[in-house]
């Protein structure tokens, strides 16, 4: 062997059959509690969809994004054993705050009464008073 020159490569190793091989990642969810955690996966998911729809119903598409966020954990043991655990979490679109409107009166209070309608000359008049059976407003002078 010279000084420059590479070990000769090893044979490939022929792949045995392995009829227990995880060969899927639906496989690999269904390991964890008997295969409850898949399930409860798949109804998250369900859950998280219905929610987006119902978001861009009420709504519309703008801010109408969800997460789902899957994480597997691996501990590798000393006999090659692996210990593992997975959890899940949703997160469904966030709700557009609520709105509404008023205005400030001179002493920096809100109020419902509109500083434009102070200015105008007309009063105002209460119409709290009227008749039920034919709507008339009466005078409450």
């Amino acid at each position: 062997m010279t000084k420059h020159s590479t070990p000769p490569e090893a044979a490939p190793i022929p792949e045995r059959h392995d009829p227990y091989k995880m060969r899927t990642l639906e496989q690999i969810l269904a390991l964890f509690n008997g295969g409850e955690f898949l399930s409860e996966v798949m109804e998250g998911h369900k859950t998280l969809m219905q929610d987006l729809l119902e978001h861009n119903d009420l709504h519309g598409s703008k801010g109408c994004a969800g997460t789902m966020t899957l994480q597997l954990k691996y501990a590798v043991g000393n006999a090659g054993d692996v210990g593992m655990g997975a959890t899940v979490t949703f997160a469904p679109p966030k709700k557009p705050p609520s709105s509404a409107g008023a205005y400030i009166n001179d002493a920096g209070e809100l109020t419902l009464y509109s500083p434009m309608m102070a200015r105008m000359n007309t009063p105002l008049r209460d119409i709290s008073d009227h008749d039920p059976e034919t709507g008339e407003i009466r005078d409450i002078d």
